[in-house]
């Protein structure tokens, strides 16, 4: 029974090559074999062959070296599937993009975290840029702060506090409700054997 991989790397294609070539199967069938396991996402058979004249010159490395072939820069095309699979799936692998849109995995976290603006927060990724909620709520908040001042003055300032903006995703009250509940029993215990 033939199982098809959905997902796949380039190396683990090229490990694949290395192992049917050091078996002495042909470069044209280990392409077929390719194909039927990895459909869409088989390595091209140009690149079966240039993989096994590789490791018939003695590489036995699978990883792709650093500075070889050319610098390729992601069509808009691939962004765009790069995009709809990330809001499709919020929690989706750099991998799995990868081998859907059939780029390295450098390249779907260059378009993902530095072309589309996404970055991973409780491993989902989330957009970098405010909504329009949060462009308008930080309008409404600023208008309020002006008001108060024309109504307070001088004295209005002197009591703002600032300091860094932190946006909280996902809030558990009830979670931290039980962690001080459990430390003042903690230390109500502990107080009253030490005969405090």
């Amino acid at each position: 029974m033939v199982a098809p991989l959905a997902l796949c790397t380039k190396e683990e294609q090229r490990a694949v090559i290395r192992f049917l070539w050091s078996e002495g199967v042909p470069g044209a069938e280990i392409h077929q074999r390719l194909s039927t396991q990895y459909r869409d996402s088989a390595l091209p058979c140009r690149s079966v062959y240039d993989w096994i004249e590789k490791f018939t010159s003695g590489r036995t490395n699978v990883m792709h070296e650093e500075g070889a072939g050319c610098v390729s820069t992601p069509t808009d095309e691939k962004i765009q599937q790069a995009r709809e699979m990330v809001r499709a799936n919020r929690r989706v692998a750099i991998d799995e993009v990868a081998c859907s849109v059939q780029i390295s995995h450098g390249s779907a976290y260059q378009i993902i975290h530095d072309k589309l603006g996404f970055h991973k927060v409780c491993a989902r990724w989330v957009p970098r840029e405010l909504t329009a909620e949060h462009k308008r709520k930080r309008v409404e908040i600023c208008q309020h702060l002006l008001d108060r001042y024309k109504n307070e003055g001088e004295e209005f300032l002197s009591r703002i506090v600032t300091g860094d903006e932190t946006w909280v995703y996902h809030y558990e009250p009830e979670s931290t409700q039980k962690c001080i509940t459990r430390s003042s029993i903690f230390y109500g215990q502990r107080c009253a054997g030490s005969g405090a």
